[in-house]
């Protein structure tokens, strides 16, 4: 079970809805939100979503059958947190997880047009 000790920063409301939505989606991104808790001894929501961001490019490319699946589950996740989050959990998606996506002209950058329209929305 993951423990998420409160700071004046990060709400531990944000840091379980980000690692719920991920925990959900499936065992690939349950096992990303474990090696963060174990690595940074809780969750820290916006490092946790920019190594989201990196798994996503990597998924929705990679050739592991089920991943790219998987990706899409995982921003339909955080679209519908973005959508009924507050301020400071839209802000955490949007500075963890869209600011990390690669750039127009960078290598991946395709997946941003399989995000959903709300997360895509949130680039321009």
């Amino acid at each position: 079970m993951l423990r998420l000790r409160a700071r004046r920063h990060t709400r531990p409301s944000v840091a379980l809805a980000v690692s719920r939505a991920l925990v959900d989606a499936g065992p690939q991104t349950a096992a990303l939100v474990r090696e963060h808790a174990e690595q940074h001894g809780d969750v820290e929501p916006t490092v946790l979503l920019a190594e989201l961001a990196h798994w996503y490019v990597a998924a929705s490319l990679g050739p592991v059958a089920g991943s790219r699946a998987v990706a899409d589950r995982v921003v339909v996740a955080l679209a519908q947190e973005f959508r009924d989050g507050d301020d400071v959990m839209r802000a955490i998606i949007a500075t963890g997880f869209l600011d990390v996506l690669p750039p127009p002209g960078e290598l991946g950058h395709e997946v941003v047009a399989r995000l959903p329209r709300r997360l895509a929305r949130e680039l321009v």
